[in-house]
Formats: structure tokens, C-alpha cells, sequence
């Protein structure tokens, strides 16, 4: 239930109380001479409140503070509302004083609710049953008697509920809570208190809600902070907010903490309206603020995943639609703890929740890569925002060499658009250019545009027994587009090219031996030890049509041979079938006569040798240099 809405509520259940009182203290003293007193205080509550009043008994013990009696009290609800009445009451006492009611003000030493029964009902159209803004009578008296600040509430001494009942309803976004609320003495001699509970549910999922406040009296006759204790459990997303407020129906003077924590950062929609991005488990902790139209949530920590964060987060209601900024930092992010992103589980091991473990389950027992979670992009509608990230220090596999990343996030009207998009890699370079997210339709659409500069391929082998022997600058370009509501779909429809070349460079030659390619080279290393094999022009192009993808001008220039690659991938089944051709340059004592084959899933496949000829033989090769400057040019030219 979003803070603003609770705020309503409160003002709106509290006037609508109010406007009952004065109608039948204003009734008794107007009318009491009256053979239809009791029709008439009904018609008096009747046309303030804008809905039909009725009841059943009225006694009234005059005197400088009257005491008041009603019983059977019954506020029918708005026209479109579904429940038959929107408060009901067995029985309300107060006592009143009656002079200043003649400057307007309410003065109730008490007030006495016996099993009041709330309805509060949301419409198609967000109305809200309890609102005053239904006809121009009821609008100017509720924006008389609806409090917006405390001291405006009336002045209550004592205020004692007792089984009290509140339903809340809201079909649109699949709410309905049934609850509690009531009065109770203070622990250990302090003041009373006031208490609501609810239990129900928000988008089938258990909703519990638990709040706890100063008593009605602080809310006048003190300017003592009032004090405010928030508990909110949804399925696995419990907020916690606890502390004080100077004043509770303008939010201002605020000293509250809040506390957010759950499984998955993306759950908090349907209970704050606030579209987060799916993460692991997750623990965010701040202060509360609040200025007119704008909520900040500022000093908090942020512990997702195995990462941790620090930031700001502010959000202006006064923008339609609302608009959000997040300005975080980070000096401990894991790399893996982007991939629910797109998604895909962070990992086997760690701070994992129970839906990503079973889709990692699931890609390893099918081979895929791709993960088909459905991300809920069309959330991006619902607000617009600006958000940025400074990692300035990435924790990543030795296989990736991601030390630091930067990001601005806009969305504006449905349309994501990371840019700049930075990675910083170990050795120096760079992975930067732009992503975006068109959201405004259910078959969203994903584009991506990232330059490779300068990229140290020795890197991708750190902490490994080939780092010393692998050396390099990659350059390349990363252009896909392709639609979908999940990684699998939008890959299995993508369309665009990626290329990469690297020119004077090296590699392990244990590394290439025991890829199969060269027999004899491996037996020998096995024993004298690794040492380079020069790379004289490395490069590939990817072509992606509609999720198949095809090798093309894929090739290595080594000094001994110029291996190249052909064959495609079909993204929508995830599926390689390519081969490696060796074309060797100079004689070779044991030579295969055979390509490599790659068959099978992706994620694990089939590496073997097609052999023409069942044993190694000798062979005079007569492959030549590549004119590698020129071909890399005319690749990373995109011709």
C-alpha cells in the first residue's frame, strides 16, 4: 500500500468520524426540541459526509461537556463500491465541549468506537470510496474537516476502539486485506497506543500489516514528535519502518528508519508501485524523508547479492508519471550479481534465491545458455527515471576481467536507455556504448551497440597457466537488435553482427596443442613446458539473421597454420554445429587430416576430430600469410 495512499485513508476515516460528531452535536443543539431529532441529525451527517447516513439511536447529557450516545450508525458507500456500507458502528460515545464548537474547533476529552467496521474500496478509475471530491458539497466541507496537518486534528483526550474491523480493496491491482485495529495501554506505563493489523492478500501473493502509533492525543496536545512503528510483510518482501514524525499527515520533521529486504528487488512493485530491477536476495537500509510532493530516501546501505551499495533515491509525485532518481555507488560489486538483469540466475553458489537455483537447475539439466525468464518490462510504464551507477570496484571470474563499470539509466515513457554504458577491463580497455529497452508494447524490443577498445586478451587467462604466454589488444563491435520478453526470446529472434580481430599477439601453444590441433606439439610440451605461439591476424564476424548465426571471415594466423572457422548457431534451440579447418604452412610430422567439430548445446558441446585418414601422417603445407591489417580494416568497417 503505497505512503500516500495510508495517508488518505487516515485523514479520510478520521474527517469522515469528525464530520459525524459535529453533525450530531450540531444536530442536538439545533434540534433538540425537535418530534424528528434523529431523522434530522441523520440528514445533517448525510449531507456533509455525501453519503446516506442512518441511526438507530441518539441520547444526548447536556452540559458544558455533553456526553454523547450513538448506536447503530451506518455511512452507506459510494454508488460503485461493493461493500453495502463504507463505516458502520455498534456504538460511539464522546464526550464534547460545546463553546468551541462555536469558533469551530472540536474538543473531545473522549471518544469511545465499539466494533467499528472500515471499508475502503479502490475503483477502476483509482477512486477512492472514502474521497471527499464526489459532489461540490462534500468536497468543500472534506476539505474543511480532512486534517493535513496535526494541528488541525481534533483535540481527543482519550480514544478507545474496541474490535474494530477495516477491509481494504482493490481490484485492480489484486489487494484485499481484512484486519484489525484497535486501541491498547502503552507498555510499562506509557502512553496508550494505537494499533492496526490486516492480513489478506496483494496479487494472490500473503500480505500482513502491522502499525502501531502514538496515542490520538499526542496528535494535539503535545508537539512532542509522534512516534511510528511500520511493519509490512509481502511473500518474501518485508518493509520496516520505525521512528518519528513531527507531524504524521504532512510527513514533515521525519527521523524514520526504513528497512527493505526480500528475495527479489523486482517484488516490490505491486506493494510500493515503485518498478525495481530483479536481483538476488537483497537488504536496503536509510532514512525516510518527505517534502511536499517528493520522498527521499536517503544514507542508505545496500547489501544485494554478494554486493554491496550506498546512495540516494528520491521520488517526485508531482511529475506524471512519477519520476524517480537513484544515484548509487558501489566499492564491492560481484559481477555475477548483474545477471538476473537479463534474467539469468548470478550462479551455482552463493546468495542465490529460490527461483534463480531452479533456473540454474534447469539450464545445466537442458544445455541452454539463454535463460526463458519472463522479465516484467512493461513495469517500465509505470514510472520514469534516472539512475546511475559507479562500481569503481567489480569482482568477476578470472575468465572475465571486469574491474569497474559505470552506468546512467533513463526511462522515459517505457523506453530504457542505458548510455553511457562503461566496463573497464584488467589490462586497460574498455567495453563501452549503449543499450535500450522499447517497453511501450508487450513484445518489447532490445537493442544493443557496444565498442571493444583495446582489450588485453592475456586477461581472460588471469590466474591461469597460460596468463604469461597469452598477450593481445582485441578491437571489435557488438550491433544486435531482437524483440522479446525474455533473454531466450529476444536472442532466438535477434538480428545484427559482432566482430573482433587481434593482431600481434600470442597464445599458449599448450593451450592450442590441447585443443587437438597439433598431436605432436603436445606430447613434447607435456615435457619441456609451455612457451608462446606467435599470432600473427586473428578476427571473426558473427552474422545474426532472425537467431541463427553464422561464422563468417573467421580465422587465426598463427606461424604454423591458418586455422578458420564455418558453421552457424541456431539461438531459438541453442544448438552449434561449426567446424575448425587447420591449413598448415610447412611440412608437419603429424599432421591430423581432419577439422574439429563443435556439435551440440551451447553451453557444453561436442568437441572432436572428423579424421579422413584413421593415424597421423606427415604433410606438406603450402597455406599463406593473411593480409591482416587489410582484412581487419574491411572488417571492423562492417563491410
Amino acid at each position: 500500500m503505497p505512503w500516500k495512499r495510508i495517508a488518505k485513508i487516515a485523514a479520510g476515516v478520521l474527517g469522515f468520524v469528525v464530520v459525524l460528531i459535529g453533525a450530531a452535536a450540531a444536530g442536538g443543539y439545533y434540534f433538540l426540541t425537535s418530534a424528528d431529532f434523529r431523522s434530522r441529525v441523520e440528514s445533517e451527517a448525510s449531507a456533509y459526509s455525501g453519503r446516506k447516513t442512518k441511526i438507530e439511536k441518539i441520547s444526548i447529557d447536556w452540559g458544558a461537556i455533553s456526553h454523547v450516545h450513538l448506536a447503530g450508525v451506518n455511512i452507506a458507500n459510494a454508488d460503485w463500491g461493493k461493500s453495502p456500507h463504507m463505516f458502520k458502528a455498534d456504538e460511539i460515545d464522546f464526550d464534547i465541549r460545546l463553546w468551541p464548537l462555536l469558533k469551530g474547533d472540536i474538543v473531545l476529552p473522549s471518544l469511545v468506537l465499539n466494533k467499528p467496521d472500515v471499508a475502503v474500496e479502490v475503483g477502476d478509475k483509482e477512486q477512492l470510496n472514502w474521497s471527499f471530491g464526489e459532489s461540490p458539497i462534500t468536497s468543500e466541507v472534506g476539505k474543511a474537516i480532512t486534517p493535513t496537518q496535526r494541528l488541525q486534528t481534533p483535540l481527543i483526550g482519550s480514544l478507545k476502539i474496541t474490535d474494530g474491523k477495516l477491509q481494504y480493496q482493490d481490484a485492480k491491482r489484486k489487494l484485499a486485506l481484512d484486519g484489525a485495529i484497535s486501541t491498547a495501554s502503552g507498555k510499562a506505563g506509557e502512553d496508550p497506543q494505537a494499533e492496526l493489523s490486516l492480513k489478506g492478500k496483494l496479487e494472490n501473493q500473503p500480505l500482513t500489516v502491522h502499525f502501531v502509533g502514538g496515542s490520538a492525543l499526542m496528535l494535539r496536545d503535545t508537539k512532542e514528535p509522534y512516534p511510528i512503528n511500520l511493519d509490512i510483510a509481502y511473500a518474501g518482501t518485508r518493509l520496516v519502518a520505525k521512528g518519528t514524525v513531527q507531524d504524521p499527515f504532512a510527513w514533515t520533521g521525519a527521523n524514520v528508519d526504513l528497512t527493505l529486504s526480500g528475495p527479489n528487488l523486482s517484488e516490490i512493485y505491486p506493494l510500493l508501485g515503485i518498478p525495481g530491477p530483479p536481483t538476488p536476495p537483497y537488504r536496503i537500509a536509510g532514512k525516510l524523508e518527505h517534502e511536499p510532493g517528493k520522498w527521499k530516501f536517503v544514507n542508505t546501505k545496500w547489501h544485494v547479492g554478494d554486493s554491496d551499495l550506498a546512495g540516494d533515491v528520491f521520488i517526485d509525485e508531482t511529475k506524471k508519471p512519477e519520476f524517480l532518481t537513484a544515484r548509487l555507488v558501489s566499492n564491492n560489486l560481484a559481477f555475477k550479481d548483474l545477471a538476473p538483469l537479463v534474467g539469468a540466475p548470478p550462479g551455482k553458489t552463493g546468495n542465490v534465491n529460490a527461483q534463480q537455483a531452479a533456473t540454474q537447475q534447469q539450464l545445466e539439466a537442458t544445455g541452454d545458455l539463454f535463460p526463458n525468464v519472463p522479465l516484467h518490462v512493461e513495469r517500465l510504464r509505470a514510472m520514469n527515471m534516472d539512475v546511475t551507477l559507479d562500481a569503481k570496484r567489480v569482482i568477476a571470474p578470472d575468465y572475465l576481467p571486469v574491474q569497474a563499470l559505470a552506468f546512467r539509466v533513463l526511462i522515459n515513457d517505457g523506453v530504457a536507455t542505458a548510455k553511457p554504458l562503461t566496463l573497464s577491463l584488467v589490462g586497460g580497455g574498455t567495453i563501452a556504448g549503449e543499450m535500450s529497452i522499447d517497453a511501450r508494447t508487450d513484445n518489447p524490443a532490445v537493442k544493443t551497440n557496444l565498442r571493444l577498445g583495446n582489450i588485453e586478451l592475456g586477461a581472460f587467462f588471469r590466474n591461469s597457466q597460460y596468463f604469461d604466454t597469452t598477450h593481445g589488444k582485441i578491437q571489435g563491435h557488438v550491433t544486435l537488435a531482437g524483440h522479446g520478453r525474455s533473454l531466450a526470446q529476444v536472442m532466438s529472434r535477434a538480428d545484427g553482427h559482432v566482430e573482433a580481430a587481434i593482431g600481434n599477439a600470442s597464445v599458449s601453444s599448450l593451450m592450442v596443442s590441447l585443443a587437438g590441433l597439433q598431436l605432436f606439439d603436445a606430447l613434447i610440451l607435456y615435457i619441456t613446458g609451455d612457451h608462446r605461439i606467435p599470432i600473427l591476424c586473428a578476427m571473426g564476424r558473427l552474422d545474426f539473421r532472425q537467431g541463427t548465426v553464422t561464422f563468417n571471415k573467421t580465422l587465426l594466423d598463427t606461424q604454423k597454420s591458418v586455422l578458420d572457422v564455418q558453421g552457424q548457431v541456431a539461438l531459438q534451440s541453442q544448438v552449434v554445429k561449426a567446424e575448425v579447418k587447420a591449413h598448415p604452412k610447412s611440412f608437419d610430422l603429424l599432421d591430423l587430416h581432419g577439422p574439429v567439430a563443435i556439435e551440440g548445446k551451447i553451453r557444453s558441446p561436442n568437441i572432436s576430430i572428423v579424421r579422413s585418414i584413421p593415424i597421423p601422417t606427415p604433410v606438406f603445407g603450402n597455406a599463406k600469410d593473411v593480409d591482416c591489417p587489410g582484412l581487419t580494416a574491411q572488417l571492423l568497417s562492417g563491410e
